[in-house]
This record gives C-alpha cells, structure tokens and sequence, in this order.
C-alpha cells in the first residue's frame, strides 16, 4: 500500500497531501488501538485498514479489552489479524485473518453425533477419543473451521489423509 502511494505522488513537488495522509492513519491506529504491542502492530497494511474501517466508530477500551482476549486465544495462529477481525465487527467472513485451524469442542461433537461415531474414510465405528477432528473443505484451501465444515476422522485414517 505505502510502495503505490509513493509511486503515485512520486512526481509531485509538494507531500502535504500525501504527509497528512500517513499522519491520519497514524493518529487513527494510536486513537482506536492505543495499546502498543510491537508483535501485532508491525509490517501490517494500516493504510488499507484506514481506508477501509477508518470511517467507523470504535471503542478503544472495548478494543483493547478483545484484544487482550483474543491474545490469549490459543486457536489463533496469527495475531495480527485480530485487529481486521476486530474492525469487521467480528464478522465471520474476515475470521479467516485470524488463521483459528481447531474446531471447538461443541463443533467435534456435534461432527461425532452426525456421524453416529462412523469414520466416514474406512466406516469403522470408534469412541470420540479415538477420531479427530477435520476440514472437510481444507482449510488451505479456503475451508473455514466452522460446524458445517468439520468430519469426524479416526486416528488412523486422519494420519493418512492428504490435503484434497
């Protein structure tokens, strides 16, 4: 983002407009996430959350206290994404940013019931402690870790499974 916006004002002789453009996104992420946390806040594309959520309204105290939270989360594998997943309203369709890969407990039984504890791969029937929860759409491929997209795998067959 900032590479475009240079390029685009690369030939003007006056950087007003593009200094108080950073100088905006800058006070906006200080104002809205007030809390500095060096791991989270660095190398993300602040420009393109300005543009896009800078014109909402947020409670900073409210922010930080999720913030914190969703720092403790251990599902979570990219922490940066907390602040688009924040700013989206927690909106299921940006969840993605956080990379969250396990299902929650609540979603591997509901998976288990559906199945009647059938391993969909070998037809075998195992206990709960004997499956393991997964993708049905992969999740590298876009397969969201949601109650719709979870199967019930045994052990044995989990191991073997390849990403298709």
């Amino acid at each position: 983002m900032k590479l475009r916006i240079m390029a685009a004002h690369q030939h003007d002789t006056n950087c007003n407009e593009i200094w108080l453009y950073f100088q905006a996104v800058i006070n906006w992420v200080k104002a809205t996430f007030p809390e500095y946390r060096k791991e989270m806040k660095k190398g993300l594309e602040w420009g393109v959350l300005y543009n896009k959520y800078g014109a909402g309204k947020y409670d900073p105290k409210a922010l930080e206290a999720r913030v914190a939270d969703l720092m403790q989360d251990e599902d979570i594998s990219r922490y940066p994404g907390v602040y688009e997943y924040l700013l989206s309203g927690e909106d299921k369709a940006t969840e993605r940013v956080l990379s969250i890969r396990a299902f929650t407990p609540q979603a591997k039984r509901a998976a288990y019931e559906r199945q009647k504890g059938v391993c969909p791969k070998c037809k075998e029937h195992f206990g709960i402690s004997g499956m393991q929860a997964d993708h049905i759409t992969p999740w590298s491929r876009g397969g969201r870790t949601i109650t719709e997209n979870c199967q019930m795998l045994c052990d044995d067959c989990n191991r073997r499974k390849s990403n298709v």
